[in-house]
């Protein structure tokens, strides 16, 4: 597995509210379970909250992770992850008022042999290229995704709204939450893409397809990033690429 991973404050903002976690399989992690996992989360909330709950949520993955034996990866124990991390979230609101509503996207990748699980929430992305075909895996969940769905306006057209940050789902921000979980094939070559909404819309459509299919993977996460920036880089920015080289994923063995 190749892979490249960033995250910035952008142009505009003072502090950053995006986080991420990367256990790749020579991770020390990743090699006791036999699995790798990537997360993006994009924090929101008043004050610093968004990055309070960005930061607890990839913490909280982490440590579900390496407190976990993964036999098996499936949807069940994919939701098992989601629903700690949702809880720790919540609660951490609940005890700390000037955080409450605080709530985070969370995208996340979880590999092993030669299946992959992915859970998310939000409107953070997860791309994925084979034979040169860019798909959107996951949907955004907003009110201008479902606009998209809905054939009512164009991606493009759903980049520059003004509207286009009212999310409908987040986790964090209430005690249940129902994220999309599903199991996805992985072959050989197949390249994906985790990023969070500040990265996607400082690039158009277009643009952004052509830098994801052309890029090599260990220069991805920069270009991203840099581009955004040099659009204006009105968000935080994160990126984790990465790109299958073996099949089943090859994990060293402990």
């Amino acid at each position: 597995m190749i892979i490249s991973s960033k995250t910035d404050k952008g142009i505009i903002r003072s502090n950053n509210e995006d986080s991420l976690l990367v256990i790749a399989p020579w991770h020390e992690l990743a090699v006791r379970n036999g699995a790798c996992l990537f997360v993006v989360a994009d924090g929101m909330g008043g004050q610093n909250a968004g990055e309070v709950a960005s930061e607890l949520a990839v913490s909280v993955a982490k440590e579900w992770f390496e407190n976990t034996k993964i036999t098996e990866i499936t949807p069940k124990l994919m939701g098992e992850l989601v629903e700690v991390v949702n809880e720790k979230v919540w609660a951490y609101a609940q005890a700390n008022p000037e955080t409450k509503g605080m709530g985070t996207t969370f995208s996340a990748i979880l590999f092993k042999d030669n299946k992959a699980v992915i859970c998310h929430i939000g409107d953070s992305r997860i791309i994925r290229v084979r034979d040169n075909i860019l798909l959107q895996l996951t949907n955004d969940h907003s009110i201008v995704g479902e606009q998209v769905r809905l054939g009512r306006i164009t991606p493009e057209q759903a980049r520059v709204s003004p509207i286009r940050n009212i999310l409908s789902k987040v986790l964090g921000a209430r005690q249940f939450i129902s994220p999309d979980i599903f199991e996805t094939e992985i072959k050989v070559n197949d390249k994906f893409v985790l990023c969070t909404d500040g990265l996607y819309s400082m690039l158009e459509c277009s643009f952004f397809e052509k830098l994801i299919k052309e890029t090599k993977v260990e220069e991805l996460a920069d270009l991203l990033i840099q581009q955004a920036n040099l659009n204006g880089g009105k968000d935080n920015s994160t990126v984790i690429a990465l790109q299958i080289t073996e099949f089943p994923i090859k994990i060293p063995s402990t």
